[in-house]
């Protein structure tokens, strides 16, 4: 058999060798059938019936998901029973059923399609994946009306290879000892990325077409780091990756015991390490991975797990109290609702441009009724812990003044009914637009931290739209340009006496270490799995050093000769996972 080799995006990091079970979730064919009238109470039994099985099944999962990974991820499976009984799917079904004289099964089928097809239509990539575990839903509803088994039968230590899976497919997976999978379809902020995270499981989603060149029982190579998967290795190939497998898994026990020492170079200057979250569950890892606290909670997205277009005050401040409460006494970092660009808004609106258009603090400033509640909820979290707030898409200084007002009311009512709080939030903004970097003196005078957004910085600067397969190799935030704006916002800041965080993904690269130290950033927040690599590079260091390489890097050509410049740093200083894995 002949070795290929196919690529997708590595969402979990590990290295899998094992054979291929190739896993196909059985279709179910929904015909239309409607019930005779005297049939109406037997079908709107059997409905029940189906429901409450599958609520059961949930239950399950939620108990194997508390288990191995903690409250906070069973709470996933949790709301997915309750949305069973939401008046949207349960009350549509039966009015179907009983008006319509739909057969249960269609009469599910339909209600759970239209909401699944309604989530693949987002504009969101976070909203596109919510459709895969309305799918699961749809699947274990219809299954249970036919009377049919979940779980199909999953080989031990094998690699699963599959169009897709669900965040219970994993979870009950793991059970039978899976080794990692591998999916045609898939992104990075879906559950199902999330659980094998979360569960250790190296995996790779976006292959588009894997299980078209897959049979099981092929041999597989699954590297989580790279995103690459070889079938039918041949031996050198085979005995290349159990190295890199060893090394990967003494690395992972050496960075164990980065996780406790302190984020400082080797001359003793001190960067703070902070977590960016997305979600409740990643709270655990804030310590597993010795993040210093949260130094980006994207709040949006806690309105868009709950597909709605508002929540409650009380809702945000249960959320906000929550994890600040589990972060303290290290602050957290509270990011308001950050709509717009490739987060659709959850008002109708649509934009030719949208990145260029109608998004962050300008949506919140314009919307009152969004920002007025979400800032009630902050502050009254406030009591809690350390907590700090964060502009997004801030461009005007305008916009900070008005949003000072905003704040100024809130605190005054809460005074009035005699609310607990911390009167002096610190507040900062993202430095993602140029014009910001290039006005930096008069913010810094204005608020009390930036926080720099190198994705959005980066696109806005070099005229590149980051979601563009077209132009993605023009997306480089090692231009020396975006690395010019950086030194500038950090200068006027720290005259200024203010902080300055990177919370873009050039924090989570390692290789970009040594030039964020150099241009004397003072925090880097970053996914918390990629902290312990980040501080190996910062332990490796003086800033002296770190200095000299951030001035050559502002001389350079190009990103590519930057990237040239450190990555030769990292191999010479023994701080490059890939050399580290290949030697």
């Amino acid at each position: 058999m002949t070795e290929r080799v196919v690529e997708g995006i590595g969402v979990a990091p590990g290295i899998a060798i094992g054979p291929a079970y190739l896993y196909a979730r059985a279709a179910f064919e929904v015909e239309e059938r409607h019930i005779a009238p005297e049939n109406l109470k037997e079908e709107l039994a059997r409905f029940e019936q189906a429901v409450s099985r599958s609520e059961r099944d949930l239950r399950k999962i939620a108990a194997v998901a508390r288990e191995k990974l903690g409250e906070s991820s069973a709470d996933i499976f949790v709301a997915q029973a309750l949305m069973l009984r939401d008046i949207a799917f349960y009350e549509a079904v039966v009015e179907h059923i009983r008006g319509d004289r739909m057969s249960a099964d269609y009469a599910a089928h339909v209600v759970l399609s239209h909401h699944r097809q309604l989530l693949e239509a987002g504009e969101s990539e976070y909203i596109r994946e919510r459709a895969n575990d309305m799918l699961d839903l749809q699947d274990r509803v219809v299954r249970h009306l036919r009377r049919g088994k979940i779980l199909s039968a999953i080989e031990t230590e094998s690699i699963v290879v599959a169009e897709s899976l669900t965040a219970a497919d994993i979870v009950l997976f793991s059970q039978r000892a899976i080794l990692g999978t591998a999916l045609d379809y898939g992104g990075a902020t879906s559950h199902v990325s999330l659980m094998a995270r979360a569960l250790g499981l190296p995996a790779i989603v976006g292959t588009h077409g894997v299980t078209e060149q897959v049979t099981s029982g092929d041999m597989l190579v699954l590297d989580g780091l790279t995103g690459r998967i070889v079938i039918n290795p041949t031996e050198d190939t085979l005995a290349c990756y159990r190295d890199r497998q060893k090394r990967y898994r003494q690395l992972q026990e050496e960075q164990k015991k980065i996780v406790s020492l302190p984020a400082q170079t080797l001359d003793g200057h001190n960067v703070r390490l902070v977590a960016n979250l997305e979600f409740m569950e990643e709270l655990e890892l804030v310590e597993e991975y010795g993040a210093q606290g949260v130094g980006l909670f994207r709040t949006e997205v806690l309105f868009l797990m709950r597909k709605r277009v508002s929540l409650s005050e009380e809702e945000q401040f249960k959320a906000y109290r929550r994890i600040v409460e589990s972060v303290a006494p290290h602050p957290t970092t509270l990011r308001l609702l950050d709509f717009g660009g490739d987060k659709m808004l959850p008002l109708g609106h649509r934009e030719h441009n949208p990145f260029l258009g109608w998004r962050g603090v300008r949506v919140l400033l314009d919307k009152p009724d969004m920002l007025h509640p979400q800032l009630r909820a902050i502050v009254r979290a406030s009591h809690f812990g350390p907590l700090r707030i964060l502009l997004p898409m801030v461009t005007e200084l305008n916009e900070v003044y008005a949003f000072k007002e905003h704040l100024g009311t809130v605190y005054e009512e809460l005074a009035g009914e005699g609310v607990e709080c911390d009167a002096d939030i610190p507040i900062g903004i993202m430095v993602e637009v140029p014009s910001v970097a290039i006005k930096a003196a008069r913010f810094a005078r204005e608020v009390d931290f930036f926080s720099i957004g190198t994705n959005d910085l980066t696109q806005y600067t070099l005229a590149v739209d980051r979601g563009n397969d077209l132009v993605a190799e023009k997306f480089q935030e090692l231009d020396p340009a975006i690395l010019q704006l950086i030194r500038q916002t950090v200068e006027e800041a720290h005259a200024c006496g203010i902080g300055v965080s990177v919370c873009g993904e050039l924090a989570a690269r390692a290789v970009a270490t040594p030039i964020l130290l150099g241009l004397e950033i003072d925090e880097l927040s970053a996914s918390p799995i990629y902290l312990p690599e980040v501080k190996r590079v910062l332990r490796s260091i003086r800033m002296e050093e770190a200095r000299g390489l951030a001035d050559r890097a502002l001389q350079a050509r190009d990103a590519h000769e930057v990237t040239s410049l450190l990555e030769n740093w990292l191999r010479e200083h023994d701080c490059d996972v890939a050399s580290m894995l290949e030697a």
